[in-house]
C-alpha cells in the first residue's frame, strides 16, 4: 500500500494505526507531511521525526502550521528551521505558527550576516501584532 492509498482509505474509512504506519514507515517526508496534513487523527509527534529529516525547511514549516493549528509543541521544528539559517522562513514562523518562540526567532534572524531581515522582522511583528 502507498502513503497515498493510506490516506484515502484515511478518509473514506476512518484512521488506524496500521495506516499511519504506511506513512512512516515510507521515511519519506514529504509524504509524511501529507499525511498529517490530510489525516486529522494522525499522530503528529510520530511523524514529525520523519518530516524533521527534510532537507526542506519550507515542508519543516508547513507541517508546523499543522501541528500548531491542532496543538501540538513546535519547539524541535523551530530549531530544524533556524539551524537552516533561512531568515524569511524564520520571519514566517514568527508571524504564522501558534506557539512560537518568537525571542528566539528574532535572536536568530539579527544574528544573519543580512540586515535587512531584522527589519523585516521588525515589521512583520508590528504588522501581526507583537510589537
Amino acid at each position: 500500500m502507498t502513503v497515498v492509498e493510506a490516506i484515502r482509505i484515511a478518509k473514506e474509512r476512518g484512521f488506524t494505526p496500521e495506516l499511519q504506519a504506511v506513512a512512516l514507515d515510507s521515511g519519506d517526508p514529504e509524504l509524511a507531511y501529507r499525511f498529517a496534513y490530510a489525516v486529522e487523527e494522525a499522530d503528529l509527534d510520530a511523524l514529525e521525526t520523519v518530516v524533521l529529516r527534510s532537507p526542506h525547511p519550507r515542508l519543516v514549516f508547513d507541517f508546523a502550521l499543522v501541528k500548531a493549528e491542532r496543538g501540538g509543541d513546535v519547539a524541535r521544528l523551530q530549531e530544524a528551521v533556524v539551524a537552516s539559517g533561512d531568515a524569511g522562513l524564520m520571519i514566517l514562523f514568527a508571524a504564522d505558527v501558534e506557539g512560537a518562540d518568537i525571542e528566539r526567532l528574532e535572536d536568530a534572524v539579527r544574528a544573519h550576516p543580512d540586515a535587512k531581515y531584522s527589519l523585516l522582522f521588525e515589521a512583520e511583528m508590528r504588522q501581526k501584532g507583537h510589537y
